[in-house]
Parts: structure tokens; sequence; C-alpha cells
């Protein structure tokens, strides 16, 4: 769960990073980054961000422990296994 909480956090904060540029400037464009139109390399950073967030949040949904019930809770079903 520590893993996709770090995950989600770094992908999410990378992503904003890399969506914002905030080193990027283009005077001859536009005054603000964003403005600038984005490299390759950029977009392959953006890229994996978003795929680092998106493990996270799987990792996260993998450690939630599924919930049972006792087969008597079950009613008449439980008893056909």
């Amino acid at each position: 769960m520590a893993l996709g909480i770090l995950f989600v956090l770094s992908g999410a904060g990378g992503s904003v990073v890399m969506f914002l540029q905030p080193w990027r400037s283009c005077p001859e464009i536009d005054d603000s980054s964003a403005g600038c139109p984005a490299t390759s390399t950029d977009t392959a950073l953006l890229g994996l961000a978003i795929a680092v967030m998106l493990a996270g949040i799987a990792f996260l949904i993998m450690s939630q422990k599924s919930a049972r019930i006792p087969l008597e809770s079950a009613g008449p079903w439980g008893k056909l296994g």
C-alpha cells in the first residue's frame, strides 16, 4: 500500500510539473511556459509520469483486502459449494 501511495503521489506530481513546464520560456511565441510547444522528450516524460501514477492506483487497488462473509451469512447459496 505504501508503494502504491508513493507511486500515485510521484506520478501526479510529475505529471503536473511536466504539463506546466515552469522552466521553459518562449518569448517568440508567448511569455508564459504554457504557450511553448512540447518536445518529444517532454511528452515521453509526461507519459511515464502518468504510467507511474496508474501503476500506483493499480497497487492501491490490489492492496485492498476483500471482505469475506461467513458461509452461514450467505444464506442458502452459501451451502451450495
